[in-house]
Parts: C-alpha cells; sequence; structure tokens
C-alpha cells in the first residue's frame, strides 16, 4: 500500500514537473507577434516549409535555380511583418524587446545609420556556419522608401537548418528588407 502511494506521489510530481517545463514553451510557441497578421495596417509575408519544398519541387535545373534550391531546403518558415504606422512600429519594438529577453538569442550584428536601426540575432544551429533561426528587427527608417513605401518597422524571422553563407543572397532575392545588412553580417 505504501508503494502504491508512493508511486503516486512521486507520479504527480513527475506531472507536475513536466507541466512547468513544458507550459512556458507552449505559451511562447504562440508567438507575441501572431496578433500583428490581422491587423490592417501591416504587411505580412509567411512562407512555410510546404512552399519551400514545392519551391524545390517545381523549379527547374538550371544552375541558379540550383543555387536557390540549396538556399531553401532546409528552412522551415520564413515570416516578416511591415507596418508604416509609428504606432505600430512602437508596438512591435516592445514586443521585440520583450521576445528577445525571453529568447535564448545571441545578436549577431546591430547597425545604426541615417536610414535605419538593424539588429539582428541568431539561436545556434549544427555548427558556426549554420543558425536554426535567425530573427532581424528594423526601425527608426529615415525617408526610406522600399517599393513605393516607407516603413517605420520590419520584423523578420526565419527558422530552419539556415546556412548563413547564403542567407543574405536568399532575402536579396525574396526583395526583404534588411538583406544588405545580412550580406554585411555574413561576408
Amino acid at each position: 500500500m505504501n508503494t502504491i502511494k508512493l508511486n503516486t506521489i512521486k507520479m504527480k510530481k513527475l506531472t507536475i514537473t513536466l507541466l512547468l517545463v513544458i507550459l512556458p514553451m507552449l505559451i511562447f510557441a504562440q508567438s507575441s507577434f501572431d496578433k500583428y497578421d490581422d491587423m490592417d495596417d501591416v504587411s505580412t509575408v509567411v512562407v512555410t516549409k510546404y512552399a519551400f519544398k514545392l519551391l524545390v519541387k517545381v523549379a527547374g535545373n538550371s544552375p541558379e535555380v540550383q543555387e536557390y534550391k540549396d538556399m531553401v531546403m532546409g528552412l522551415e518558415n520564413l515570416t516578416v511583418y511591415t507596418t508604416e504606422k509609428d504606432a505600430i512600429a512602437l508596438m512591435m519594438q516592445k514586443d521585440v524587446k520583450s521576445f528577445l529577453k525571453n529568447s535564448k538569442m545571441a545578436e549577431l550584428i546591430r547597425v545604426k545609420d541615417k536610414e535605419a536601426n538593424v539588429k539582428i540575432y541568431v539561436r545556434e544551429g549544427k555548427d558556426e556556419d549554420h543558425v536554426s533561426e535567425l530573427f532581424m528587427f528594423i526601425n527608426s527608417f529615415k525617408n526610406l522608401e522600399m517599393d513605393g513605401r516607407n516603413p517605420k518597422a520590419v520584423v523578420l524571422s526565419i527558422t530552419g537548418n539556415i546556412d548563413l553563407n547564403k542567407i543574405s543572397e536568399l532575402t536579396s532575392k525574396m526583395n526583404i528588407p534588411g538583406g544588405e545588412h545580412l550580406k554585411k553580417a555574413t561576408h
């Protein structure tokens, strides 16, 4: 009888411990940036691993296409949020600060110039040339026009097996803001 009680107590402790460990991960998994998906004044681009796989399948076989395939092969998700509204840019800035405070990301590069403030962070990958996540925040744009728009803030997150030597090429080919800063950071 005492053995059953002892096992029950151990099981309850194990269950509570697991919940305490898993619950923050589940809460964190619901990105603090998801709220921007439905905002009218936020442009959103989300490319999932299924879209990357489809691109690889339907693309041709030229050397340039093969290079593109190599770049996207290990990617799981690419998300970009852009706004032209100052109030939303401030919200994004607060959310980025909170996200970075709670994540285990290392700063890769920080650039402040006459055009914008750019911060790029990474999460370790399988080796020094690869990361599992690349996160970039750009704000305080000064009279910068991109594709006929004047963004105030851009949040970019790329997850997967990311080759730092190729990621700047990918962001440039996809015309993602900040690609030039990634090129500086990775070359």
